[in-house]
């Protein structure tokens, strides 16, 4: 009987207890910090501040190379010219521009929104383009005639899509960091772009005029411009929280500059 007693008043506590009685201290699990450029948790790093500038051509600009298109009735762009190096208003565009310093440790909002690599004309636009890890590339075709879409990539797995029809659209994602490479179709031998995948977000691609803007972090880090024929260079800069700095950069035939 005793045993029988005791035994009551246990599951009766244990009861009490369940319900929400006794103490009320009940310990929290701890937060899990985050991990990674542009991961979950701890203190992502505003892009508050800018970078902008020109990449200026030096000297007279290369006769852009006419190409022959009229053997594809579907590529309808009897004007099309190699985009190899194009110079606008005395500037260099498709140069592709990154923070090459050591980010370790920092933080960042990851880019989640899409971008389109469209082939019209018989000619992939834009010519380059910079994305960040994870983030989706659209790749479609505009054109009345069949290309395929093959990367030349050598870190990311390579891959060769064929759109055989007008409409069609493959989406793809690279998962690791890779500067640069090329993505040609096989259909039109002419036909390449120029693929920059970061780590990060801070990357653009010079446009018309060679002109620039780089949102950024404050501090001081090392910018790098590279160019598909011309190479590549490096300066430093120092920005503060919220300003705005001048950066410019010089390309020329030879593939130096200042």
């Amino acid at each position: 009987m005793r045993k029988t007693l005791l035994l009551l008043a246990l599951l009766s506590l244990l009861a009490y207890t369940a319900c929400g009685g006794g103490n009320n201290d009940i310990p929290t699990l701890p937060n899990v910090p985050g991990g990674g450029d542009g991961g979950a948790g701890g203190t992502k790093i505003p892009l508050n501040s800018t970078v902008k500038g020109k990449i200026t051509w030096e000297g007279a600009a290369p006769t852009p190379k006419k190409i022959q298109t009229t053997a594809d009735p579907g590529c309808k762009n009897p004007g099309l010219v190699s985009e190899e190096t194009v110079v606008s208003d005395g500037g260099l565009e498709n140069v592709i521009l990154y923070v090459s310093s050591d980010l370790a440790g920092k933080k960042f909002d990851a880019k989640t929104d899409t971008v389109t690599l469209d082939q019209t004309g018989c000619h992939y636009v834009p010519h380059a383009l910079a994305l960040q890890v994870g983030q989706p590339l659209k790749i479609t075709n505009s054109d009345e005639t069949a290309h395929n879409i093959h990367a030349w990539s050598e870190i990311n797995p390579g891959f060769n899509k064929a759109q055989s029809h007008k409409g069609d659209m493959d989406e793809v994602k690279f998962t690791k960091e890779e500067m640069h490479f090329p993505v040609r179709c096989d259909v039109h031998n002419w036909m390449n772009a120029f693929v920059g995948v970061f780590n990060n977000p801070l990357h653009t691609v010079s446009t018309k005029g060679g002109a620039f803007e780089l949102k950024m972090p404050a501090g001081m880090y090392e910018i790098t411009a590279v160019h598909e024929k011309w190479g590549e260079q490096k300066k430093m800069v120092e920005v503060t929280d919220g300003g705005t700095v001048d950066l410019n950069f010089t390309f020329k035939g030879d593939g130096k500059g200042n």
